[in-house]
């Protein structure tokens, strides 16, 4: 829904311009000088141009917009660097038209929305409600450049007299949420979306119907065909049994966020922290949204307070009767998205996250994907996390260059595919060395 709004409220109280000072310093010096030289005209002339600020000041308050505002955006949800059209449609609601002012979106500085431009004069309102000469629509691009929630609006007014004397600002509408979410970049297919645990190729990923069918045997009943009897189960029973279609779950896959309070770090590399934490971000949309292409079920574990909340209903319960979220619909890709457009590093660390992961492999079976996107200081439970590795196929971490050494050498010395990465590298490059790594790997363990 637009958001709509007919408030107006001053931000900036009406106020003198440059000119309106002048005006004001001149009468005062006026007044001094009718006071020195005993001139009656002067005199005039002082209260004249003292009184006339203030009473321009008066006009502007007084004469203040009546506006109504609806916006929208197109598209509603949009990623970093991706463009969007912010949609205002402004409607005058007094009965005299509309005096010439300006106009600006106020919006935080990552959205990019346009200078301040001149406001369109609006005919007197009309009482049809159709798309008059009371109303108008205005519309700009814009390109956001970080993630988040951003609040769009209020549309503010600025209005001046018409000698340019006073002016003022006035607050209309309310503010809407642009989504922004973070930025995915496509992921080459290849042996690390691909589980052994079942072959040399994992069935279930590959079908051109993510939910492919199975065949199982089950007792013959009056109606079904003749070209379904299992004539091998039949044998078995000693009855008659025919092929039944079973829908096949989607496979699985895990991951495990690091949102653990960032440590404390120098001054001035509070920047760099922040770029880190978007990294990891990053990382973890590209590859979600992969593996949710390739027909994955994903499970996002979180080392600090949950935030994610994945699909209702559709959370493997983890330590302490809590949920894990989880991504397995049709439009979970949109769903992991927005929930990491709001995703903060947390408040509070928890120190169960690797006992919950370790949990959610274990009910799966069997050994699954799992990738582990470590920032700031390391797991407290490294070395639990090191021990997940069999659980794991694949089975990759990446870990933040500003973390200590041995939290790459205990995870890779148990067997994990570490690949290290900085504050604002490309997901596409960070999946691309985890290739290079397995394929040297694959062909030193040959040698």
């Amino acid at each position: 829904m637009p958001a709509r709004g007919r408030a107006s409220s001053p931000l900036k109280r009406p106020r003198p311009t440059a000119r309106g000072w002048t005006l004001g310093g001149i009468g005062v010096v006026a007044l001094v000088a009718s006071v020195i030289l005993g001139r009656t005209d002067v005199l005039f002339v002082g209260v004249f141009l003292t009184v006339l600020p203030l009473a321009a000041m008066i006009s502007v308050t007084i004469d203040r917009p009546r506006l109504t505002v609806a916006r929208a955006f197109h598209p509603d949800v949009v990623g970093v660097g991706e463009q969007a059209t912010i949609v205002t449609t402004v409607r005058n609601e007094s009965p005299r038209p509309s005096p010439s002012a300006g106009w600006r979106e106020s919006a935080p500085p990552a959205v990019g929305v346009q200078p301040p431009a001149p406001f369109p004069r609006l005919g007197a309102h009309q009482v049809d409600g159709g798309l008059g000469r009371d109303t108008v629509v205005l519309r700009q691009d814009v390109v956001p450049d970080r993630r988040g929630a951003h609040s769009v609006g209020p549309l503010v007014v600025s209005r001046a007299d018409p000698f340019g004397i006073a002016y003022a600002e006035y607050a209309v509408g309310q503010p809407r949420l642009l989504l922004v979410t973070p930025q995915v970049r496509p992921l080459a297919r290849g042996v690390l979306d691909v589980a052994h645990s079942e072959g040399t190729e994992h069935e279930l990923l590959r079908h051109s119907i993510p939910s492919a069918d199975e065949l199982i045997a089950r007792e013959y009943r009056p109606g079904d065909p003749l070209r379904r009897v299992h004539w091998r189960a039949t044998a078995r029973h000693d009855q008659l049994m025919v092929r039944q279609e079973e829908q096949r779950s989607n496979p699985e896959a895990w991951m495990l966020m690091d949102t653990r309070p960032a440590p404390a770090r120098p001054p001035g590399l509070d920047d760099v922290a922040d770029d880190e934490f978007e990294t990891v971000v990053d990382l973890v949309a590209s590859i979600g949204v992969h593996l949710l292409d390739e027909g994955f079920a994903v499970s996002v574990v979180e080392t600090g307070d949950r935030q994610l909340t994945g699909r209702s209903g559709a959370g493997r319960t983890g330590t302490l009767g809590a949920t894990t979220a989880t991504y397995d619909v049709s439009t979970a890709d949109r769903m992991l998205l927005a929930d990491l457009a709001a995703v903060e590093p947390a408040a509070v660390q928890r120190d169960d996250a690797v006992v919950e992961l370790g949990a959610g492999l274990r009910r799966a079976g069997r050994a699954v994907p799992v990738f582990v996107v470590l920032t700031g200081a390391p797991p407290a439970e490294l070395g639990a996390l090191a021990a997940l590795r069999s659980m794991g196929d694949p089975a990759v971490a990446f870990v933040a260059a500003s973390q200590p050494a041995e939290t790459a050498e205990v995870l890779a010395d148990a067997g994990w595919l570490c690949v290290t990465y900085v504050a604002g590298d490309d997901p596409a490059a960070c999946w691309q060395r985890a290739l290079q790594q397995h394929r040297a790997g694959v062909l030193s363990g040959g040698d």
